[in-house]
């Protein structure tokens, strides 16, 4: 299965992934995929989320081309994060295929 159909399916079932990003493992939900400037795009909540009050989120969010990931797999067992990413960060995907 692909980056980008793996991607697909942790929105469609909101679920978290893991994956490789520039030679570094890493956590995230994905929360729209599309395409900006004519590349595949994720955009992304990078980190965990605890999820326990009054325990800020350590993350942020990214728009990242699908070709810089690999090793993308489904997470079941990480909570997957809930918030709302703003206008800024959703406009690197110009052409959403799927989004939250």
């Amino acid at each position: 299965m692909s980056a980008y159909s793996i991607l697909r399916t942790a929105i469609e079932q909101k679920k978290a992934v893991a994956f490789t990003l520039h030679d570094k493992p890493q956590v995230g939900s994905p929360h729209a995929l599309g395409k900006g400037d004519g590349v595949e795009k994720v955009l992304m909540y990078r980190g965990v989320d605890a999820h326990e009050k009054r325990v800020p989120a350590q993350g942020q969010w990214d728009c990242i081309a699908v070709s810089e990931l690999s090793d993308v797999k489904l997470l079941a067992d990480e909570p997957f994060h809930q918030g709302h990413p703003d206008a800024a960060q959703r406009a690197g995907i110009r052409e959403v295929d799927i989004s939250l």
